[in-house]
């Protein structure tokens, strides 16, 4: 039986603030050489959006729940398309007409209700090992768009998904020993790091007493990870390596790679406290700042704002996130809960990475900013994402 609450009116509240905030900037951003019909496409996308967000509120989640897989592969099929088919250089766009459709936007979504249908199956059984390996069934999302290349959502993508690990109960050393592979090939670079990883490996397994066959596959199999590793970062594109080298020194390349981060610090350190005013940002009107609609949206707000601006930015995200966990944490269904703490995972990676790479903190991943940075497939995914929140709030009853 069905018992229905009322929308979650701080949860809307701080997303149509939130909204209102992002097309401010926007204008502000396409003000300038980039182009005005931007915002006007923005317009036109939010209003999409709030349709979209409509039929979310109004959705069963019991049938969401069964057409999860179904999702899924739909989402699979259409990131091989955009392989073949798709334009672009970075984070390629499916073409239908004249409209560009970011296909690892909607596997976003399709990965979070699939890891939650996947995740609420196993929710009545033992922890084992090998339920953990589900993870490899959610990797085909994760590896076609990585190929795409679209590396910085393909990780955001495996961190929301090791947050819904946690949040269905598997504890850190489960989080630890399924990323033992992506661990072995970052600590490769360094020896010392390295051993401190065997160890914490070795010591892992020697307290869970697993069998030496899990030895042999853990231990063996990360050591061969970490001696393929030289020749994997060769296989990454000129411009992936750039920006994970930029990341540790952007002062190396002021005039290339670094230039992004550079020119971001410094819009968002001539803000101030109260900012440059409205419409007057000087990195943003004489288009120093790249990216500024997109990437770089949170920098423009910064500086036209100020430390006081921003400030009320983020507290908006807080109170998103800290709505929607309070739906994922008192929903009595698995699948309503997993699917929340998805999108509230979904969220704090997106805002953490995006604020961080316009403070410089953060590599330049091209992760966009939630209900702020200009583009139709996010902006629509996203109000999707927070409408399926608002009614797992409204269900939270549901079993």
């Amino acid at each position: 039986m069905e018992s229905r609450e009322k929308p979650d009116i701080l949860l809307i509240a701080s997303i149509a603030l939130i909204l209102l905030i992002g097309l401010m900037a926007l204008y502000s951003a396409s003000n300038t050489n980039v182009g005005a019909n931007i915002f006007k496409r923005q317009v036109i996308w939010v209003t999409t959006g709030f349709f979209v967000f409509v039929i979310a509120l109004r959705m069963s989640f019991r049938k969401i729940e069964e057409l999860s897989p179904l999702f899924f592969v739909i989402c699979c099929i259409l990131l091989i398309i955009t392989l073949f088919v798709g334009r672009g250089p970075v984070g390629r766009w499916l073409m239908i007409g004249p409209i560009g459709i970011q296909t690892s936007e909607i596997a976003k979504a399709g990965l979070i209700l699939y890891a939650a249908w996947w995740l609420s199956s196993l929710s009545v059984r033992p922890r084992k090992f090998g339920e953990a390996l589900v993870l490899l069934s959610l990797l085909p999302v994760i590896v076609l768009t990585a190929v795409q290349p679209d590396l910085g959502t393909s990780i955001s993508m495996l961190l929301i998904v090791l947050a819904m690990f946690s949040w269905s109960g598997y504890g850190p050393e489960w989080i630890f020993l399924l990323i033992s592979p992506i661990l072995a090939a970052v600590s490769s670079t360094n020896i010392y790091i390295w051993l401190v990883f065997m160890l914490i490996l070795i010591g892992i397994l020697f307290f869970k007493k697993y069998p030496i066959s899990r030895w042999v596959l853990l231990l063996g199999g990360n050591s061969v990870i970490a001696a393929l590793t030289p020749f994997a970062w060769n296989l990454l594109r000129p411009y992936q390596q750039s920006r994970l080298i930029t990341f540790l020194n952007p002062a190396s390349d002021p005039h290339g790679a670094g230039w992004n981060i550079i020119q971001s610090e410094v819009a968002v350190g001539s803000g101030g406290v109260f900012g440059q005013g409205y419409l007057q940002g000087a990195q943003k009107e004489l288009a120093f700042l790249p990216a500024r609609h997109t990437d770089f949206i949170f920098s423009v707000w910064a500086e036209e704002t100020g430390f006081f601006g921003g400030i009320i930015l983020l507290g908006m995200f807080a109170v998103l996130f800290w709505r929607i966990s309070l739906a994922a944490k008192r929903s009595v269904n698995p699948f309503n809960s997993l699917v929340a703490a998805g999108i509230a995972s979904y969220l704090l990676i997106h805002v953490t990475v995006n604020v961080g790479m316009a403070l410089g903190v953060m590599p330049v991943t091209g992760l966009p900013l939630p209900l702020m940075s200009y583009g139709g497939s996010q902006m629509v995914i996203v109000l999707f994402l927070l409408g399926l929140s608002v009614n797992a709030g409204m269900y939270w009853r549901e079993i």
